[in-house]
């Protein structure tokens, strides 16, 4: 009964977290702009709030961008 508990636990704590994780960029849809790219980095905009950055590497940021946004 303990290892159950222990179990269900650990299984609300994971929940919890990939929950807030998600929370930063739930609505943003980041997508490439191949033609600003320049030779330091990759340049993305947010479809859904309007941010724009530049990435060193090809992925996209992991956080929302925009100052504006309420709950940052």
């Amino acid at each position: 009964m303990p290892l159950l508990l222990i179990l269900a636990m650990g299984v609300f704590v994971w929940m919890l977290w990939t929950y807030r994780a998600r929370q930063r960029t739930k609505h943003c849809r980041w997508r490439a702009d191949r033609s600003r790219d320049t030779a330091a980095g990759h340049y993305f905009v947010c479809v859904s709030c309007g941010a724009e950055t530049f990435c060193a590497d090809n992925t996209p940021p992991a956080v929302c961008l925009n100052p504006g946004r309420p709950g940052r």
